[in-house]
């Protein structure tokens, strides 16, 4: 079995139904996925499936923290590009 097929099972098996599960087996699945999916995809890998259930990581240095879906205290807004 390789190291795929096995990670797509264990997500399958263990993982919970929360934000980034789709995106992490359509990602496994050699599946297009759009950058925030990506990004939903990365945060629920490195939550571990979010087997513990939903909570912040609170891992500020993270580059993709300020799109965590489950960040407490600050409500997220969306980015706005301005053309000079």
């Amino acid at each position: 079995m390789s190291k795929l097929s096995e990670r797509l099972e264990m997500v399958e098996k263990y993982g919970k139904s929360f934000q980034g599960r789709n995106e992490l087996l359509k990602h496994l699945n050699s599946e297009r996925t759009t950058l925030k999916q990506a990004v939903k995809a990365k945060c629920y890998d490195c939550m571990g499936y979010f087997v513990d259930g939903k909570s912040d990581c609170k891992i500020e240095t993270c580059s993709l923290y300020p799109w965590m879906v489950y960040k407490e205290g600050e409500v997220r807004k969306s980015r706005v590009l301005r053309r000079k």
